[in-house]
């Protein structure tokens, strides 16, 4: 029977995995998109992935990071969350590139994708390895769940990404494949 504990550490790696799932969602709905025939779709969808993510790394090096280091106290597992911090600066930069350009920059599709590239190596070797490690670790789960949670509530309350959010650039999407060539207005406004 699992206990308390291995149950919040099951929650705590579910969290993350399902944003990995989602923001990988997106990925594969961007690849589905034409920057050209909606921008402001293809705008919002890039920027709700960018925010995603920043909350996300933002969890992880506030709260699961110092956990998993403290667990994984042998050199191994040190080089796996150096590895993930350096990652995180990497997608902050193209981020940062991304958040500067509008879907009529050249480079814009190209960032998006390599983005996409850096987040799914991150996503494998962090889920492949890092959580691997994690599932015997020592580690107090529940109150790292609690405080997971309520940063990450906290952190999309301030960028508000809210649930009622995802159905807008669903709706998005679904428009500019609907209307091939034409271009479509979104219920979102711009930010």
């Amino acid at each position: 029977m699992p206990t308390r504990n291995s149950s919040a550490r099951e929650q705590v790696l579910e969290l993350l995995k399902t944003d990995h799932k989602h923001v990988k969602k997106h990925f594969r709905e961007f690849e589905k998109m034409d920057p050209e025939q909606d921008p402001q779709a293809c705008q919002e969808l890039v920027m709700r992935v960018c925010d995603e993510l920043e909350v996300h790394a933002q969890i992880e090096e506030e709260l699961f990071y110092p956990a998993a280091r403290q667990a994984l106290a042998e050199k191994e597992g040190e080089d796996l969350i150096d590895e993930a911090e350096v990652e995180h600066n990497s997608v902050k930069q193209l981020i940062a590139e991304l958040r500067s350009l509008t879907p009529q920059d050249a480079k814009f599709k190209a960032n998006f994708t390599v983005l996409s590239e850096y987040v799914k190596h991150h996503v494998k070797e962090e889920e492949g390895e890092m959580f691997e490690q994690l599932g015997r670790a020592k580690i107090a789960w529940e109150p790292l769940l609690q405080d997971m949670l309520d940063r990450q509530q906290e952190l999309k309350s301030e960028k508000g990404l809210t649930e009622a959010t995802e159905p807008d650039v669903q709706e998005a999407m679904h428009a500019t494949r609907g209307k091939a060539g034409k271009s479509s207005a979104s219920p979102r406004s711009a930010r």
